[in-house]
């Protein structure tokens, strides 16, 4: 018995009937792909022993390079579109221009695209640029045109709790969510997420000026708890991450590890820059109870935002062990790269066991199976 793959006796689905069911509401735009893809690959013998489709946590970002080359000219484009409103004193306009200016036409600019790649071509990867890209700009050129600012810097100079941020933020909360009903991009509702934590950092300073700046870490902390639930709510819905609202979760995943674990490691070391023997053992003790919880939601963005902490305070160790500092870092990148190797391997064996005394209770109904 060969190890060669074995050929699908099916033909090609009709694209035009495919791309029909889309439009029709029957099948969302990653189903659609997936069901393509699957229809005509070749399937491996012994495929998915050791890694189920749930554990694999598939996000598409491209169907083929003609995705990258129109990304690529997105971006290309919509920095030359704000550089020239910006820069080149465009409309007889004298320099600087208001910000509200550029912002605006590039939001416009976003918007446009958006109707051609991601609501009719239906590209994975320039629908996701726009994506991310369009709610920035919105809220932008909204707070520039609140505060009749020439930039973001002086907008927020001006007054750093000021109640004039308010009604722009919130009309680049509903632009981002307009944005996302029109398109339904998953990462829109992460990219709303974060607007909307923006607005919450708003109307703190407003409501307490200089608490935010005084417990930065609190407030990173409760917003990445935030998505974090949020995520698992999305998560709850598709267990076998087969629909979009698996894709939804990934994002908001990996909006609050980033939050979560820089906020929680601020407030329980000196930082980063300042670690010592009793800091390293306490990045390694939370970096291991942060690997538990990623292995038993089955979701590897908060392992991922933790592995640059989790090498510094190996590096710290072997520092207060008198290791030279080029073995030191050699060290620190072998077990990296080891560690990450050894359980992206047995990633299922690993939940199976750790996840056996959870089958029975409610958390298993919320997360891929522990088998």
């Amino acid at each position: 018995m060969t190890a060669e793959a074995t050929p699908v006796n099916a033909g090609p689905l009709d694209p035009a009937r495919l791309g029909a069911a889309v439009g029709a509401g029957i099948l969302t735009q990653p189903q659609a792909e997936r069901l393509a893809d699957f229809w005509t690959a070749p399937v491996p013998e012994g495929a998915g022993e050791s890694v189920s489709h749930a554990d694999a946590e598939e996000v598409r970002f491209a169907r083929g390079f003609h995705d990258i080359f129109i990304s690529i000219g997105i971006v290309i484009l919509l920095f030359g579109l704000w550089f020239a409103l910006r820069y080149s004193i465009p409309l007889g306009l004298d320099y600087p221009v208001p910000l509200a200016l550029p912002a605006g036409a590039v939001a416009v600019a976003i918007w446009g695209l958006s109707e051609v790649f991601a609501r009719r071509m239906r590209l994975a990867l320039p629908s996701f640029v726009l994506t991310i890209a369009f709610a920035p700009a919105f809220l932008v050129a909204c707070i520039g045109l609140a505060t009749g600012a020439l930039s973001l810097n002086l907008a927020f100079a001006q007054e750093p709790g000021s109640p004039l941020l308010i009604l722009p933020t919130l009309l680049g909360i509903g632009g981002g969510a307009l944005h996302y009903w029109r398109f339904r991009v998953p990462v829109g509702v992460a990219v709303v997420a974060g607007t909307v934590f923006f607005l919450v950092a708003v109307l703190v300073e407003v409501a307490v000026p200089g608490a935010l700046k005084a417990h930065t870490a609190w407030f990173t902390l409760a917003a990445g708890l935030a998505a974090f639930v949020a995520a698992m709510r999305y998560d709850a819905r598709d267990p076998k991450r087969v629909t979009v609202a698996s894709d939804k979760a990934f994002w908001l995943h990996l909006l609050a590890a980033p939050l979560i674990v820089h906020s929680i490691l601020a407030l329980t070391t000196s930082g980063v820059d300042a670690l010592d023997q009793g800091d390293a053992m306490i990045v390694i003790a939370l970096f291991a109870a942060l690997a538990l919880v990623a292995v038993i939601v089955d979701r590897r963005a908060i392992l991922v935002s933790g592995l640059g902490y989790f090498g510094v305070a190996i590096g710290t160790l072997m520092a207060e062990a008198d290791i030279s500092g080029s073995t030191a870092t050699a060290v620190t990148l072998i077990l990296l790269g080891c560690f990450i190797l050894l359980l992206g391997s047995a990633w299922r064996v690993v939940r199976r066991t750790l996840g056996r005394p959870l089958r029975d209770t409610s958390l298993a109904r919320l997360v891929p199976a522990f088998d």
